[in-house]
């Protein structure tokens, strides 16, 4: 009766314990320190059963100690591994599904004959485990005297039933626990998708996030480009020589990870570097065992995320766990192939329109502007004819309208493409966009050299766009236009004082600004509320040497 109510208050104990929240590990913990006070045992611990994989060979069985209580703890602390030897009672605990007993010389000269005597155990009862209707572990409890109580195994067996209840409700907890911050790291992801950050940030990111959620020691994603090669692309934790973010990914183990992966599509997992051909990189690197899932992007394999461990093999569900991870990951990069495909085929069709424009260009300064002039000057020199006397003054009439035509071709050329622009650069161009704008505008330009063409024309347009907005929708009374290269950026600010009321949604010229300005890498934001003008930012990326005036 009164072993009754020991078990019944230790349970009670270690189930407040589950009920306030602990983790898995005190949890565990627990029930080794409630099970060594019932059956006097000065060293207890508890042990998870997994499998891995052996290059070669069957799957064999491990054991993890989750949780240690006295003399044994600084033996085989927590998240200590060994085989699952078929000599040690915890193999026959398992094997026969019922708790077994083992002392003496059996004892002492098992796989783990030097811990037992540098412990001087010399007795230990295993109980098997069973949570959720599957073998899940073992609880050992061992002792210095020569053996532990007749009836002891019933007592341990007894305990484990009803603390196998607790153990599953902790590990549900955790679940919970993992769900929700899994949840919120994949919500900070999704954050930056969609705020289109580059890819090189998304997968710094992700690979932080991987390494923080599971808790191991390493985590890498790596790239396979086309050409059959791949790419580090990002790593957190661990490194050695052999791991350069940013360049190639090389020298790997034939049977490793990535040989793997771009083999089969399919997650890997290594168990044990030491046991690998070309495992000695990882090992110098601190790493025992990692698990990688691919990355698949419309239908190719893209790449794979690893995660590495110091202390063993990882536990059997890494890879179901990292799948979110990686889903994510593939619609990141996915959109970002998309946008990026988006921007070539912006770019292009922009390089096509300014091309037609300069090609236009050229054709009314060197065709029609040049055959006009011609024909003006042949007009006055008619007039200056004696035989033209009488038709004299109609003619120079007729001489000086062409001559307005010639201006006015000078002025459609300028809006199809400046010449200053291509000829003297940015600042000029948008000086002489000030001087002829119906509104008065300031202008002040900080660039130091030359931009690359594409920039300097898609500027150069939306000052000008603004400019005439200013003076034919906007009411405007004056307008300040601010450029700056700094960092590698350009920025761009155009304000007026007009009545606002500007957007771009409604298909107006800004919506072309916008398209070309974005085929450039850039952004391109309109601010316009009612009565309080209009502004217009425009943040471009551009190389951090400008190239010369020419």
């Amino acid at each position: 009766m009164r072993q009754l109510a020991e078990e019944q208050a230790a349970l009670r104990r270690v189930a407040t314990l589950v009920a306030g929240g602990a983790r898995p590990d005190e949890v565990f913990t627990a029930v080794a320190d409630e099970l060594a006070h019932l059956v006097g045992a000065e060293a207890t611990f508890v042990s998870r059963v997994d499998h891995r994989r052996v290059v070669g060979s069957e799957p064999e069985a491990y054991v993890t100690i989750v949780g240690s209580f006295g003399r044994v703890s600084d033996a085989v602390p927590v998240g200590f591994q060994a085989g699952l030897d078929s000599r040690t009672v915890s193999a026959e605990a398992l094997r026969t599904g019922r708790p077994a007993r083992i002392s003496g010389e059996r004892l002492a000269s098992g796989p783990f004959a030097e811990i037992v005597r540098r412990l001087r155990l010399q007795a230990a009862v295993a109980s098997p485990i069973t949570v959720a209707g599957r073998q899940w572990g073992v609880i050992v409890a061992a002792t210095t005297q020569r053996d532990l109580p007749t009836g002891t195994e019933i007592r341990v067996g007894h305990f484990m039933e009803l603390a196998a209840t607790a153990i599953a409700n902790a590990q549900a907890e955790q679940r919970l626990r993992d769900l929700v911050e899994t949840q919120a790291a994949l919500r900070r992801l999704a954050m930056l998708v969609a705020r289109g950050e580059p890819p090189e940030v998304l997968f710094a990111a992700v690979t932080r996030e991987v390494l923080r959620h599971f808790g191991h020691d390493t985590a890498r994603m790596i790239r396979f480009e086309l050409d059959g090669t791949a790419t580090v692309v990002a790593n957190e934790g661990t490194a050695g020589p052999h791991v350069r973010v940013g360049e190639r990914w090389e020298g790997y183990p034939p049977n490793g990870l990535t040989a793997t992966l771009l083999r089969t599509g399919l997650p890997a997992r290594i168990d044990d570097y030491r046991a690998i051909e070309g495992g000695e990189p990882y090992v110098r690197e601190g790493l025992l065992a990692a698990v990688a899932m691919p990355v698949h992007v419309h239908g190719r394999v893209w790449g794979m995320i690893a995660v590495g461990s110091a202390s063993g093999p990882l536990p059997p569900h890494t890879e179901q766990r990292m799948t979110e991870f990686t889903d994510l990951v593939a619609t990141a990069v996915a959109n970002a192939q998309s946008r990026a495909e988006l921007m070539s085929s912006r770019a292009r069709i922009v390089a096509a329109s300014d091309e037609a424009r300069r090609r236009i260009e050229r054709d009314l300064h060197d065709g029609a502007q040049q055959r006009l002039v011609a024909l003006a000057l042949r007009l006055r020199s008619a007039v200056a004819s004696s035989e033209t006397r009488g038709v004299g003054p109609e003619i120079a009439e007729v001489a000086e309208e062409i001559m307005d035509v010639i201006d006015d071709l000078r002025e459609i050329s300028r809006g199809i493409h400046p010449a200053i622009l291509t000829e003297s650069g940015l600042r000029p161009a948008l000086r002489a966009l000030a001087r002829r704008s119906a509104v008065p505008a300031t202008v002040d330009v900080r660039v130091d050299g030359r931009l690359p063409e594409p920039v300097e024309v898609g500027v150069y347009y939306v000052v000008s766009e603004m400019l005439t907005n200013a003076a034919k929708h906007a009411r405007a009374s004056v307008v300040e236009v601010d450029v700056e290269a700094s960092g590698g950026r350009l920025r761009v600010h155009v304000r007026d004082d007009g009545i606002g009321g500007a957007d771009s949604r409604r298909g107006s010229g800004l919506v072309g600004l916008k398209d070309r300005i974005e085929a450039l890498g850039g952004t391109f934001d309109v601010h316009s509320p009612p009565d309080q003008g209009t502004s217009v930012t425009c943040d471009l990326p551009v190389p951090a040497a400008s190239r010369p005036d020419e």
